[in-house]
């Protein structure tokens, strides 16, 4: 058969309070202490993160709104890293260590 290499991609997301700038730092910081934990407890996988912040709502909301709903992280297992998408409109993933 086939051997696949899987890979773990983990994006984070914010709600809309605070600068873009924070919200974009308070993701990547946030991806990436995920995709950490799963490094520290030992799985198996190449892992990698990325910040968005405010960029991909799940819930639209109005500037300076405070929605749980957009503080969030996705995890994706892919073979390859994902495309540009509109649930991540950049591609420029870091290895976690």
């Amino acid at each position: 058969g086939v051997e696949l290499e899987l890979k773990l991609y983990v994006a984070g997301y914010t709600d809309t309070v605070g600068s873009h700038e924070a919200n974009r730092t308070l993701s990547n910081n946030r991806a990436r202490a995920i995709a950490q934990w799963f490094v520290k407890h030992g799985i198996k996988l190449d892992v990698f993160y990325q910040g968005f912040g405010e960029e991909v709502l799940a819930k639209r909301t109005p500037d300076e709104t405070d929605e749980p709903r957009n503080r969030r992280a996705v995890y994706v297992l892919a073979t390859q890293t994902p495309g540009k998408s509109g649930l991540f409109p950049r591609t420029n993933w870091a290895p976690a260590k």
